[in-house]
């Protein structure tokens, strides 16, 4: 059933905006919001409890750092190919199960590394996370368009707001029986156990996501450019325009703040603050508790501010995550910073995905998604080594209090600038017809 126009918010003017629905829309969010809440128990599972474990081993700041590093490093290298690879797919679903279910594979393997002993476990463990960039890299592209084509943008941002919610309380649910139960088994089975776990159950949540249904995507026959501009275009890709420039601009202060001290906090919390597991449980749990109230209010709220407001001022307010965190007396802090962290992280997930589907014009999602994902990732691959690196010339505590610079930035810089993600009818027409 056809629905009448609806009003959309392009660069802080209100336009009215024509929409058809999606075939097969009602199945594909029921799917998506399955499939995201299974997703859900791998958060608060070996993605909330991996650095823990290492901590725990024994690994300094920087093989910690290196979890992210690594990763990002991956995904750097495999940024070029994914996004031809992922324009070429006809069936996109399909083709991004397969490396779906390669990255839960990984998850599997490492569950099953620590049966062995040796001081390079960790490194090996490090070495097989660093690996699921690679599925990453492409799933990370792919997702977009399935997103994009599966329901309209009109229901894009209330489906988020609930696939995301729901996936918070999952990992809410899940981190604090996590969390008791490796306090009461041996070290570290325990981990193991829920590594596998959260292997298994995002395996199984590739079932919901096989069964969503989008139209065949038309390829259209286009000429390569020469390497050397293929690769150039990865750092200015020509012709992006403003409000995809600027969009990166503000992504990489943001993505700083975030990740320089990633790698320090599970060091912080169990050499310096004594937490035990039950106690980073609870901390998990307040966190993803945060993150469900945040999606459901930053889905109203980013409707009326837009998306580059959002992630000012989100970014603004994450900066308690990591203050907060440094400047705590005691492990009671901890629960204040991580409700920071869920409230204002939900912000930026919204601020990002709405923002990068403005962005980027249908014809050339794929290829702009890879140049994103590829400056992202090269942040993220030097941000954790620059927090190890000033950890250790300083403190954990200055390195936290440097992230806390680069959010307050990205208000600034939203302030600064006048970039509209779309600043004509037509344009919006656009990239409505685009989402």
């Amino acid at each position: 059933m056809a629905r009448g126009p609806w009003r959309v918010l392009v660069g802080g003017t209100l336009m009215v905006v024509e929409e058809q629905p999606r075939p097969h829309e009602e199945t594909n969010a029921r799917r998506f919001i399955i499939f995201t809440a299974l997703a859900g128990v791998t958060e608060g599972g070996i993605v909330a409890y991996l650095p823990v474990m290492l901590a725990r081993m024994g690994a300094n700041a920087a093989t910690v750092s290196m979890l992210n590093s690594g990763l990002a490093l991956a995904i750097i290298g495999t940024a070029l190919p994914s996004g031809p690879m992922v324009a070429r797919q006809k069936n996109l679903v399909p083709f991004m199960s397969w490396w779906i279910l390669a990255i839960r594979a990984i998850f599997v393997a490492i569950a099953l590394v620590p049966f062995v002993s040796g001081w390079w476990v960790p490194l090996v463990i490090v070495g097989l996370w660093s690996l699921h960039g690679i599925p990453a890299a492409i799933v990370n592209n792919g997702i977009f368009g399935v997103l994009a084509e599966a329901v309209s943008a009109r229901r894009r941002p209330k489906l988020n707001g609930v696939r995301w919610g729901l996936f918070g309380l999952v990992a809410a649910a899940v981190t604090g029986i996590f969390g008791y139960s490796l306090d009461l088994l041996p070290f570290p089975l325990g981990y193991q156990l829920i590594f596998l776990f959260s292997g298994v159950t995002g395996a199984i949540g590739v079932i919901f996501f096989r069964g969503i249904v989008i139209d065949p995507i038309v390829l259209e026959a286009s000429r390569p450019a020469p390497r050397l501009n293929r690769y150039l275009d990865l750092l200015w890709p020509r012709r992006a325009g403003r409000d995809f420039l600027e969009f990166q601009i503000l992504t990489t202060i943001l993505r700083l703040g975030i990740h320089i001290p990633i790698g320090l906090f599970s060091i912080f919390w169990v050499n310096e603050l004594q937490a035990t597991d039950t106690w980073i449980g609870i901390r998990s749990t307040v966190a993803n508790g945060g993150l469900v109230a945040g999606y459901f209010g930053w889905t109203w709220i980013s409707a009326r501010i837009g998306p580059r407001w959002t992630l000012g001022v989100s970014s603004a307010g994450m900066a308690l995550f990591p203050g907060l965190t440094a400047l705590g007396p005691t492990i009671e802090w901890m629960l204040p910073a991580a409700l920071a962290w869920g409230i204002f992280v939900a912000g930026i997930d919204f601020a990002l995905v709405e923002g990068l589907l403005r962005a980027c014009p249908r014809d050339r999602r794929a290829e702009l998604v890879a140049v994103h994902q590829f400056q992202a990732n090269v942040v993220l691959f030097i941000a954790p080594l620059l927090g190890a690196w000033v950890a250790e010339l300083t403190s954990i505590r200055t390195a936290m209090l440097v992230a806390v610079v680069f959010h307050g930035a990205v208000l600034v810089a939203v302030a600064l600038m006048r970039s509209t993600y779309a600043a004509t009818p037509e344009n919006a027409a656009s990239n409505e017809a685009a989402g």
